[in-house]
């Protein structure tokens, strides 16, 4: 039987020849690529939140406290100042009107590899021009994630054995989700969920049988990335201890605040860009300029609220610890979601991954203290919290397998795993019930189906 696929306008497009030894092979190499764009990336932010705030590494909420309000400001403005220059340099290399960076969304809505490279942004020049944006902007305080750079910078680097050796289009569709599964596992420290998540955004037609090569570039690169990070966790999750029986029925009664704070946070995420883009064509200030304007804002909010600024995976596992009140912590959630909101809005790089953690980390633990008062327990913070964070991210990404088996591997523990797949699967439907995406989201956010 051929292997190839036939379309009606005549075009042919071969199949990946299963088990060919040469993507399993390619698979070792685009893991090693990824990881050492999510190694890159993670350090040259590092580096950038020292130059910008004196902060040491994952640190940076700590050292905002420690500063002056005057310096909390600045370090935001002089980012923006340096986010806008590469923008106009990203106008004359083709970007458009509109310059913005780049990221998860880019992967999946050019999945099917149609047009040139320039026209899907997965161009070498493009993606290393992105990942400095969103660099920038991680270091000086955006309130974003560097998963979603990371993803895009790892499927640019990995579709480049593609076009070196002049592979079919399905070989490089394949390649793509390599790319993106690796770039995942090493910066989430979550090999299992790099695949389900390339299987579900990218790869949704693919068996699950011939997902050999992706599982081997995604093991490859979570086991690169923890030898360079010497076996250091990304989030320090605390211990979560017994869980009695009842704390999964209140699991339960809690799941739809947690979905309606993580659509919530999507929909005001989606729809900043676009408001922001209308106030802007209004006052007629183009939009490689935003950044600054956003910057002045984002040092606003630092002076009430510096741990909303940066990644935020610090504040995340303090809230998890009990360090931080029930009362505090929405506070800060609902902070975070301005925060990220200001950021995407305004044009700064990073995504909305490590923010939608954050808000159902904060979420999911105030609640659990409330659980724990009204059950006469001691509070399950950490049980809430993670499950809050996988709910979150099944409902941004619309991908609830793959948030369960994420919570699974950032917990350790089966137990919140296992809840956490049913609740992101309810949650999910809820809203794709009650809330589906509209046109004008579907441009914007991160859930496409």
């Amino acid at each position: 039987m051929s292997r190839a696929i036939y379309r009606p306008s005549g075009e042919v497009i071969g199949r990946p020849k299963r088990g060919g030894l040469y993507m399993w092979a390619l698979a070792v190499l685009v893991g090693v690529l990824a990881a050492m764009a999510v190694v890159l990336i993670q350090t040259l932010v590092m580096y950038a939140q020292f130059l910008a705030f004196g902060s040491a590494s994952g640190r940076l909420s700590s050292r905002l406290v420690e500063l002056p309000w005057w310096s909390r400001i600045i370090g935001p403005i002089v980012g923006g100042a340096v986010i806008c220059l590469l923008l106009r340099l990203g106008i004359s290399w083709g970007w458009g009107p509109a310059p913005r960076a780049f990221g998860l969304q880019d992967i999946v809505q050019n999945r099917r590899l149609r047009g040139t490279i320039r026209s899907t942004t997965l161009s070498l020049r493009d993606a290393f021009l992105s990942a400095l944006v969103s660099i920038v902007s991680l270091g000086w305080g955006g309130s974003a994630g560097r998963e979603e750079p990371a993803a895009h910078l790892g499927a640019s680097l990995a579709m480049l054995p593609g076009r070196l050796m002049g592979l079919n289009l399905a070989a490089r569709r394949m390649l793509l989700g390599m790319g993106l599964a690796a770039a995942i596992s090493a910066a989430l420290h979550a090999p299992i969920a790099g695949v389900f998540l390339a299987r579900e955004l990218v790869l949704r037609r693919m068996r699950l049988s011939q997902m050999g090569p992706v599982v081997v570039a995604s093991v490859s690169a979570w086991l690169f990335a923890r030898w360079v990070m010497e076996g250091r966790s990304v989030i320090d999750i605390p211990d979560v201890g017994a869980i009695l029986p009842q704390v999964h029925l209140a699991a339960l009664v809690a799941l739809p605040i947690l979905a309606m704070f993580a659509y919530a946070a999507t929909l005001l995420w989606a729809r900043a860009p676009v408001m922001v883009a209308s106030f802007a064509a209004r006052v007629r200030v183009p939009l490689w300029l935003l950044p600054i304007i956003g910057g002045a804002i984002l040092g606003i909010i630092a002076l009430a609220f510096p741990q909303v600024l940066g990644i935020g995976y610090e504040p995340l596992a303090a809230g998890l610890s009990g360090n931080y009140t029930a009362e505090l912590m929405p506070v800060l959630a609902l902070a975070k979601i301005a925060a990220a909101a200001i950021t995407f809005g305004f044009r700064w790089g990073g995504g909305p991954i490590a923010p939608s953690l954050y808000v159902g980390a904060m979420i999911g633990a105030s609640l659990g203290v409330v659980a724990g008062l009204v059950m006469g327990i001691p509070a399950p913070q950490v049980y809430f919290g993670v499950l809050g964070m996988a709910i979150a991210f099944a409902v941004l990404l619309d991908a609830p397998f793959t948030a369960g088996i994420l919570a699974l591997e950032l917990s350790g523990s089966p137990e919140i795993g296992a809840a956490s797949l049913m609740c992101c699967f309810i949650a999910c439907m809820s809203v794709r019930r009650l809330a589906p995406p509209t046109g004008e989201e579907t441009g914007q956010t991160l859930r496409w189906r």
